[in-house]
């Protein structure tokens, strides 16, 4: 089964990335499309969480170890985490520039036989130069060191 899925970059202008993928996709394979997808190289460490309607962080699917009592999840396969229209993830993508993604499943397709995944329908608006960090900075509503509210 194939997911579609929106990704969008969380910046006050609209950057998103409507892309197909195998549900069979590992997490770690799932990053490097996501990170591509936006024109990052994925050589940063970088996390998944699981999240709910209201955008908040759950439980993490980290997938590089960084400390040696981590688990991490990098081949789990994406349907582990989402498999269904209406499922969200939260990506983190380099944590000194904490570049945050609001993942959302769109609906499930068949696989098209003429279509290589991961696949790109649609790109909007350009990733800005710097990192969006100070988003979180200048709203005290948000904090980022907890499971918080990310919309």
């Amino acid at each position: 089964m194939i997911l579609r899925i929106r990704v969008i970059l969380n910046v006050e202008e609209d950057v998103l990335r409507d892309i197909e993928i195998d549900e069979s996709l590992s997490m770690m394979e799932f990053h490097k499309a996501i990170s591509s997808f936006f024109g990052f190289d994925s050589s940063e460490p970088s996390t998944f969480f699981k999240s709910n309607n209201k955008w908040e962080r759950e439980d993490e699917i980290k997938i590089f170890k960084l400390d040696e009592n981590d688990q991490v999840y990098p081949d789990s396969s994406v349907s582990e985490f989402i498999k269904s229209k209406g499922d969200k993830l939260i990506y983190i993508y380099d944590f000194l520039n904490y570049w945050t993604f609001f993942i959302d499943v769109n609906e499930t397709v068949e696989k098209a036989k003429d279509r290589e995944y991961p696949f790109c329908l649609l790109s909007v608006g350009k990733v800005p130069e710097e990192s969006p960090t100070n988003i979180f900075l200048d709203n005290p509503d948000i904090d980022i060191d907890s499971n918080s509210d990310l919309s």
